[in-house]
């Protein structure tokens, strides 16, 4: 069955045809960065919440890309051909170049592996309707809405994953303490909406510890206070480094203290010696 026909299904609704391709030659279309007005305070802040909270559990690793508001094009040589996912993260890509201005999936080998799409009044259609039959076809394996009113969507927060050419929900995450937590397998995170100062924001859970974060102020102590812990402990190794070459610097005092005097022994013991044989000469047998 055609993506488009079995998001149709998912999601009831017509979805559009695709856009008409530019007439010109690959290489020389033009690609240009996107442009981000969020639709609300609301809006803006659960996909900056979001996205820093991601950017903080991937901190460590140099292959996996966390981009807010990137411009995707999927079809080279088409610059009608793209998408502007307000989060999205990608997984086996060379990160350490962090300024991209876009992201062109024939160059990047792949689309994403997990998009949000923060629902807006202005949005929430087109998500629905048509923005989930484009990141199926491309590739993209979870594709999750999140409702920060409370009043756009059916649920406040949505996962659907890729199997069999379709997007199905994604399974529930057996947590201890309750909650309506949704598990990511691309993430390996379950996921849940939380009401913070009025706004509906993704908390993110690690199933292997049990932390929760969701990118907020809460994210900046806790970045903060792992920070402040990492300060600490280099400290610690910093001071026992120091007292150990301290310790190591007397040790070789000490060595070279018993070695002089060792010496000092030895010369005099050849003294006596000396003194003895000369006393036990000629002179001393007549």
């Amino acid at each position: 069955m055609p993506a488009t026909a079995t998001i149709r299904k998912q999601f009831p609704a017509v979805v559009s045809e695709a856009p008409e391709a530019v007439p010109v030659e690959p290489d020389t279309v033009e690609y240009p960065e996107g442009h981000w007005t969020a639709q609300s305070i609301w809006h803006g802040d659960a996909i900056r919440q979001a996205t820093v909270a991601l950017l903080s559990h991937f901190s460590e690793r140099k292959d996996v890309l966390v981009a807010m508001e990137l411009v995707v094009y999927y079809e080279r040589g088409n610059n009608k051909a793209h998408l502007q996912p307000d989060l999205q993260v990608v997984f086996g890509v060379d990160d350490r170049d962090r300024n991209r201005r876009s992201f062109k999936v024939w160059e990047e080998g792949k689309a994403a592996d997990f998009v949000l799409e923060v629902a807006s009044p202005s949005t929430a259609e087109n998500d629905a309707r048509h923005k989930a039959a484009e990141y199926l076809a491309i590739g993209v394996r979870e594709f999750w809405r999140l409702d920060p009113e409370g009043s756009l969507m059916g649920r406040p927060l949505e996962g659907y994953e890729a199997s069999g050419g379709r997007y199905g929900p994604v399974q529930a995450a057996d947590c201890p303490g309750g909650g309506r937590w949704l598990r990511s397998e691309v993430l390996g995170l379950d996921l849940e909406s939380r009401r913070r100062d009025g706004a509906t924001v993704v908390v993110f859970r690690d199933p292997l510890t049990g932390e929760e974060f969701d990118g907020g102020l809460r994210e900046a102590e806790r970045l903060r206070r792992i920070a402040e812990e990492r300060a600490s402990a280099a400290e610690e190794r910093a001071s026992a480094a120091e007292e150990h070459a301290h310790e190591e610097a007397r040790l070789r005092r000490t060595a070279e203290e018993r070695a002089n005097a060792a010496a000092e022994r030895i010369r005099a013991l050849e003294e006596r010696l000396g003194d003895l044989a000369a006393r036990s000469g000629p002179e001393a047998s007549k």
